[in-house]
């Protein structure tokens, strides 16, 4: 059986994605399980063994010249492959228009959400099949009753398991132990204090653990650069691609970090997690992983520096 995936972006909702891999493996051993994901995002796949092929989008480059000769040509060159694989079943868990797009791309009738909880209305009639799946079901298990449902089996008495592998060579390599710092993310509101940050890295440092800090645009580099200035030790990794990243995250003592893909990462990585929510609802949205995680904090909610140290001390298994 040949499955096509649909879940093009963003970077945390892909990786949350990820365990219907295992799912279906599990489920159906024999399966063949493509993915179709954004051009920025194609090398999260490269983490996941059960995917075999990564078809590419560049919906976010597209759309600023989409009436240009060579967009166009570029799209149906993509339309042309994803309908030449002939696949048994086409599952859209992105529920956007242009997700929407690519499902009708292949010629085969697809899977998605219901009017009423597709995130964009009109996307849903594109879909033969629907499924009832409201967003309130939380980002991870919705994807895999979707696949579940898709597909003919159950996932009620398995947790969900990532068994991601990074390969790649390290962005950073740094001498001794080290906790990845993800302290950047897409919107202002979800940002930990930089205070907080240099008071977390400093205790870090006073137990011989350096902290290393990742960044994507020279907005979030200042940032960690400034960070970075207030703690011993601490190592600004460079900019790499996210299969390099994914690899130095593997290697750290701990991921702790806002709610951005970084940690998301981290905790699907199987390394232990914080996740530092500040304007997220996190009964929907919080880290999961193969390892230990604890989320702290939610909308309105910004939790202590002491909160986040215990918490640490928890998921390593050290008393706080």
């Amino acid at each position: 059986m040949k499955i096509l995936v649909i879940k093009t972006s963003s970077m945390g909702d892909i990786i949350h994605a990820l365990p219907i891999v295992t799912d279906i493996k599990q489920a159906l051993p024999d399966a063949e399980i493509h993915w179709v994901a954004e051009e920025s995002f194609k090398e999260i796949l490269t983490l996941a063994p059960g995917v075999s092929k990564v078809h590419v989008t560049a919906f976010r480059r597209w759309r600023k010249a989409v009436m240009s000769t060579s967009v166009r040509e570029e799209m149906a060159r993509v339309k042309e492959v994803l309908r030449a694989e002939q696949y048994d079943v086409v599952l859209d868990i992105q529920g956007l228009m242009r997700s929407a797009m690519v499902a009708r791309w292949t010629g085969v009738p697809a899977f998605g959400y219901t009017w009423g909880t597709v995130r964009e209305k009109m996307a849903s009639l594109a879909y033969a099949y629907k499924l009832n799946l409201p967003a309130s079901l939380g980002a991870v298990r919705r994807y895999r009753m979707a696949a579940a449902q898709a597909l003919g089996y159950s996932i009620d008495s398995v947790h969900p398991l990532f068994a991601l592998k990074a390969t790649a060579e390290p962005s950073l390599v740094p001498a001794g132990p080290y906790v990845a710092l993800a302290v950047n993310t897409s919107r202002d509101e979800k940002l930990w204090p930089e205070d907080a940050w240099v008071k977390i890295g400093r205790r870090l440092a006073g137990e011989g653990v350096r902290s290393v800090l990742f960044w994507g645009n020279e907005v979030e580099h200042e940032r960690v650069k400034r960070i970075a200035m207030g703690i011993p030790g601490a190592e600004v990794a460079p900019r790499k691609g996210l299969a390099q990243t994914a690899a130095c995250l593997a290697k750290a003592e701990a991921v702790l970090g806002v709610d951005t893909g970084l940690a998301h990462l981290g905790a699907a990585l199987g390394r232990p997690s914080v996740g530092i929510f500040v304007s997220t609802p996190t009964e929907i949205l919080k880290l999961i992983g193969d390892g230990a995680v604890q989320s702290l904090g939610g909308v309105g909610e910004c939790p202590s520096v002491d909160q986040i140290w215990d918490a640490y001390k928890s998921v390593t298994g050290e008393q706080a």
